[in-house]
């Protein structure tokens, strides 16, 4: 019995030393904070940030569309080691730099005379979450699911009222269907591989959606900043090898 449980475990055994002897290969933390704060790092870091400085900004210039809050989630991190055996690009990669943001706004008015203006202002290519024809994500498909009480001709309820573009997704309230308050973001370290950061500066994030909803007329709206469709933006990554990944500091 012994015996075959070392012949069970042996691969296992060989997996996990083999996993132990790749790290001993990957940088220090030490290195890793350098990675993070290099030059082309911050750089790439900076224009993510601009990027998503410009939609809110260009959202919150709307009439009518009332900037709350943004939140920045900014990680850079080594993928886990079983991404060692991956064949995708984090698996390749010493260290993976994304970011998460959103943004919150409040209107005083019925969303369907807002709606308009924002998709005149150009605040993002909005345009359908899918492929089929009859997918939401534009303007003209949230006023018409107002209009026509979510159903179709036929009777079938309709996509939701959203708007969607390949880097940004629009939601906001509507009966029966609210927008989940923020956490409250854990303490800023000094880190460079983990920043946080949220406008305005002080305040609790929920707080301030409540005080935003207080008379009863405010319509919270959630911008969700990323790109493909995912919820962050990867604007960085080491791969290893190379000069950028040598050395272990």
């Amino acid at each position: 019995m012994e015996g075959f449980l070392q012949l069970l475990l042996y691969p296992l055994i060989k997996l996990f030393d083999a996993l132990q002897g790749a790290r001993g290969h990957w940088p220090t933390e030490r290195r890793m904070r350098a990675l993070a704060s290099s030059p082309r790092a911050r750089a790439a870091r900076a224009a993510e940030r601009e990027r998503i400085r410009g939609v809110v900004d260009a959202l919150g210039a709307v009439e009518g569309v009332e900037h709350v809050l943004t939140l920045v989630s900014d990680y850079s991190l080594a993928p886990s080691a079983f991404g060692l055996f991956r064949t995708t690009s984090d698996g390749r990669a010493l260290m993976v730099c994304r970011m998460y943001a959103r943004a919150y706004f409040v209107i005083r008015e019925d969303i369907t005379a807002a709606l308009p203006r924002i998709g005149a202002a150009n605040v993002a290519a909005w345009s359908p979450a899918g492929q089929r024809t009859s997918a939401g994500g534009t303007v003209e498909h949230a006023l018409r699911w107002y209009r026509d009480g979510g159903r179709t001709a036929e009777g079938w309820a309709m996509d939701s009222p959203a708007l969607f573009s390949p880097g940004a997704r629009l939601h906001w309230e509507r009966p029966g269907v609210g927008i989940h308050d923020p956490a409250r973001p854990y303490p800023v370290v000094d880190d460079p591989r983990h920043i946080l950061d949220r406008t305005p500066p002080d305040g609790d994030p929920a707080q301030l959606l409540r005080e935003a909803r207080a008379d009863g007329r405010g319509v919270i709206l959630e911008l969700v900043l990323g790109a493909d469709g995912r919820d962050h933006a990867t604007y960085h990554v080491v791969p290893r090898g190379g000069f950028a990944g040598r050395g272990r500091l």
